[in-house]
């Protein structure tokens, strides 16, 4: 669904304490610009700064989790999904791995484990090579599950192509969604053409907007490419290219908790003042971390689930399958 030109702006309740800002003027891109936001007026204490809780990543869908802590009140579980790499026809694999497959694993592994998300983040690079007839296989596999689903893209996608053909239904691509006591901003930082990321002027007053308009509510921020380095030299070529100007402007807002994202095919978990940085593994291979050159990891593929308490402490983890990817070529030299 689109956004509109600037104005007729209306607040319409899609899933229980969840408004997401939508528009009824003429048709304009999602990841353009926010001209009017609604004051959130929730009467929520004003968000300080204060750490996170410390997560725990859990490796295989027996082990541990993280345990809220005694008295805390439960709060908004979410989902990321991150790096499909969905192919345009049933059968087709990218580096040995049947991609379709795998990602079908870890979604019933997640309906298994976390059956009633708020909503659930896909968080760019949804497609290997975009063409609608990926997107469709994708959206016919998400809309088994009733869930709600926010996209972003990745820079494997189009994102004319996911706004049109898979973004229906349940499955949204507004940047703003507004909970009880968070709001979660998803931003385009893919670049036509390029693997590594940028956030435009305009994405850049979009999340400032969205943060001023919202002072009382926590704020989690979505986005496919890592804004700080992973350790992998070769993967850090395609960080995020103005990652200190986003850095330098979620500084200005207490509420900030934690930045999200994908592309780097594995789990990190680093901080950076007051705000965490969490990236997620591929529903697919997994790169080796740590590496100079291209290489794939011996890891399974997973999602991460995040519990978001009323206080702004964050709970997640990491679950994978209990199995590598059928077919994979550990041995290549990239895609």
């Amino acid at each position: 669904m689109n956004w509109g030109a600037g104005k007729n702006w209306q607040a319409i309740r899609c899933i229980p304490c969840c408004i997401i800002e939508m528009s009824s003027g003429t048709s304009r891109r999602w990841w353009d610009e926010l001209s009017v936001f609604r004051e959130c007026g929730h009467p929520g204490r004003v968000a300080g700064r204060m750490p996170a809780l410390p997560g725990q990543e859990v490796f295989n869908q027996t082990g541990p989790l993280p345990s809220r802590p005694a008295g805390q009140r439960p709060g908004v579980r979410i989902l990321q999904i991150t790096d499909l790499h969905i192919l345009a026809n049933a059968g087709e694999t990218l580096l040995g791995v049947d991609t379709a497959q795998s990602f079908r694993e870890v979604y019933a592994l997640a309906r298994q484990e976390d059956p009633t998300p708020a909503l659930v983040l896909l968080t760019g690079d949804l497609a290997q090579e975009p063409c609608p007839a990926s997107y469709r296989r994708l959206r016919a596999w998400l809309e088994e599950s009733g869930w709600t689903f926010h996209c972003l893209p990745g820079n494997h996608d189009d994102p004319e192509l996911i706004a049109s053909t898979l973004a229906l239904g349940r499955i949204h691509c507004q940047p703003q969604v507004v909970l009880d006591h968070w709001q979660v901003i998803c931003l385009n930082s893919a670049v036509s053409g390029s693997p590594r990321g940028y956030l435009a002027d305009a994405q850049l007053r979009l999340l400032e907007n969205c943060l001023t308009a919202c002072p009382r509510h926590h704020a989690l921020i979505a986005l496919h490419h890592h804004p700080v380095p992973s350790g992998s030299a070769w993967m850090d070529t395609m960080v995020l290219a103005n990652a200190d100007e986003l850095l330098d402007l979620l500084a200005g807002f207490p509420q900030v908790r934690l930045v999200l994202s994908g592309h780097v095919h594995q789990a990190l978990d680093k901080q950076r003042g007051t705000i965490r940085l969490l990236a997620t593994p591929s529903t697919c291979f997994q790169f080796k971390p740590y590496s100079a050159q291209f290489a794939l990891d011996d890891t399974a593929p997973g999602y991460r689930w995040l519990e978001l308490f009323e206080d702004g402490t964050v709970a997640t983890a990491i679950r994978r399958v209990p199995t590598m990817p059928q077919g994979l070529d550990v041995h290549s030299a990239g895609y």
